[in-house]
């Protein structure tokens, strides 16, 4: 289990920095592929970020119950992130490329809009739900209280999102920057320790 548990924080922190990376080449570029590129970074992020949480949950003893409230909050932030991205992928963006007038509540990127409000709550609500439910069904203190930060960041950001977008910023500090911290601490225990205990 605790070879797998690192395995699983090694990539989770390799696919947030890649995601982080598509992120600023578009900023950069502005391009239509670097923006396919992030979207699809956006959804592979949520697919490794629900193995690797219940992988480390796994490991460092979650109860069932939680860890079925784990699992439906990790997919839900995976099922409505899909579906924001793909349409933007597959429905939005070829329509204006036609030329079709797409109003801008349809648009990601723009907010408020649907694909946005989704995608907020899939990364705000969703994934903080899933933090705090770690917070509470682990008993590594250290986990424990990343696991709370993480969460707490990614629900001011989704509830501040409805009164200033820039106060959605403080939820990718909490599924960017304190997931790659969790891993970190995962990696450095598992080292130290048998984190299957």
């Amino acid at each position: 289990m605790e070879k797998r548990c690192k395995k699983a924080a090694v990539t989770g922190i390799v696919c947030v920095l890649v995601y982080f990376l598509s992120v600023t080449v578009f900023l950069v570029t502005k391009a239509g592929p670097a923006l396919t590129l992030w979207e699809l970074m956006t959804v592979a992020g949520a697919a490794v970020m629900l193995v690797s949480l219940s992988l480390i949950s796994d490991a460092y003893g979650i109860s069932p119950l939680y860890r079925r409230f784990l699992t439906i909050s990790l997919s839900g932030t995976l099922i409505i992130t899909s579906s924001a991205h793909f349409t933007s992928i597959g429905v939005v963006r070829p329509l204006a490329e036609r030329g079709e007038a797409i109003p801008e509540y349809f648009k990601i990127g723009t907010f408020p809009s649907l694909e946005m409000t989704l995608d907020y709550t899939a990364w705000g609500f969703f994934m903080g739900a899933a933090f705090i439910i770690m917070f509470m069904g682990i008993k590594d203190k250290g986990l424990r209280i990343i696991s709370l930060v993480c969460g707490l960041l990614c629900l001011i950001g989704f509830t501040g999102s409805f009164f200033n977008e820039n106060l959605w910023y403080a939820a990718p500090f909490g599924y960017g920057f304190g997931f790659i911290a969790m891993c970190i601490y995962v990696m450095k225990k598992g080292a130290s320790t048998d984190i299957s205990r």
